[in-house]
């Protein structure tokens, strides 16, 4: 039976970290029963994109996202402090969290 090589160990090679983006690991609050049941409700009362109603659209909101985030000192469960996103608008939204950029205060989509 053949022998898997043994890996060489550059040293001068990072090691890769596949999962390692995060700075803040939030799985445990997102998979509480708490989360899910606001979530759920908020959902329920607002079941419409409001970036796409700002644009004159109509399209179902599939997430529930944090207007100011955990990391920065954002409420975890407050409606006040939640919005209902179309898939687009929560991907672009939190790309551009990940990268360090923040939005205008009462100008939903404008960045600085």
């Amino acid at each position: 039976m053949p022998y898997k090589p043994k890996k060489i160990k550059r040293s001068w090679v990072n090691e890769r970290k596949p999962y390692g983006r995060r700075l803040a690991e939030n799985e445990k609050f997102y998979n509480s029963w708490s989360w899910r049941k606001v979530r759920k409700a908020f959902l329920q009362k607002n079941p419409t994109c409001i970036k796409c109603e700002a644009e004159n659209k109509v399209t179902t909101a599939k997430y529930v996202d944090h207007i100011q985030r955990i990391e920065d000192g954002g409420a975890k469960l407050s409606e006040e402090n939640l919005q209902s996103l179309c898939k687009f608008h929560h991907d672009s939204k939190s790309g551009k969290e990940a990268h360090g950029y923040k939005e205008k205060k009462g100008i939903p989509g404008k960045n600085t």
